[in-house]
């Protein structure tokens, strides 16, 4: 990886924020898509979200509202590395659209294994169940699983991943585009290993949900972006309010947005 001298810090600050302001409006026309279809949806049947395709489109699209935001140091950073090598400085554009269309691929298909698990609830006659039912025997356990996964060994190896893409880059750089899609996948690979419980416990809460989107978007932000002295505490931290969700699923299911206690429906569209 040799580079030429490097960009003045004006130069770098003004391309790392155009990174950011692409990959926030990205992420903001990703939540009003998600918004659009999801208009008119309710969780009468909370395990069915449509067609197989419907599905994909709109879990791609819930990916790129709620990890943009997460995975943009790792972008600005490659960005950064191809634009100091003189052979790659005018490709660098296409290689960062590479880099993120592979992050999303496997993210896709972590969404292929999220739809074959809501078909499995379904079959199970999981959607048949009350709201309090499906927060006191689907909701609480997987939040309990997903806070004592915080203390994961695999789970911390992926964070690092997660929170340190100069380490990343340095252990798996990849030339090309080729290599650029692959290291995107890779690094997907790694958030997916991450916060794939947190996705587990979004299926469990109401995939269909803005509310839950954003509160799990939050998390996920909160413990990759936060600065390295507080990342031990704010992983922490998620474990804590993952227990506290458990706990109130589990004691006080009606205390949960969106659970209607007098009814098994829960409507998505007052939220």
């Amino acid at each position: 990886m040799t580079t030429a001298p490097s960009p003045n810090v004006p130069l770098a600050l003004r391309r790392r924020a155009a990174i950011a302001l692409v990959l926030g409006s990205l992420a903001a026309a990703a939540w009003a898509a998600s918004a659009d279809r999801m208009h008119g949806m309710t969780m009468a049947d909370r395990f069915s979200v449509g067609s197989f395709g419907f599905f994909v489109v709109l879990w791609v699209l819930m990916m790129a509202a709620m990890m943009f935001p997460s995975v943009w140091p790792a972008v600005a950073l490659y960005g950064l590395v191809l634009r100091r090598r003189p052979a790659t400085a005018a490709r660098a554009p296409g290689r960062l659209g590479a880099f993120v269309a592979g992050y999303l691929g496997s993210w896709t298909v972590a969404g292929l294994i999220a739809f074959g698990l809501l078909a499995g609830a379904r079959a199970a006659g999981l959607g048949d169940l009350s709201d309090e039912q499906v927060a006191r025997d689907v909701v609480a356990p997987v939040a309990l699983l997903g806070a004592a996964y915080q203390a994961v060994p695999f789970k911390q190896a992926c964070l690092s991943h997660c929170r340190g893409p100069l380490s990343f880059f340095l252990q798996h750089w990849r030339d090309g585009p080729q290599g650029a899609l692959l290291m995107g996948a890779r690094h997907g690979g790694y958030c997916v290993g991450c916060c794939w419980l947190l996705m587990v416990v979004l299926l469990a809460l109401g995939v269909m949900s803005l509310t839950w989107m954003a509160a799990v978007s939050l998390a996920i932000a909160a413990e990759k972006l936060a600065p390295a002295r507080w990342a031990r505490y704010a992983s922490g931290l998620l474990a804590a309010a993952l227990v506290v969700l458990g706990v109130v699923a589990a004691a006080r299911p009606s205390w949960l947005p969106g659970v209607d206690a007098g009814t098994g429906g829960m409507d998505m569209g007052d939220m």
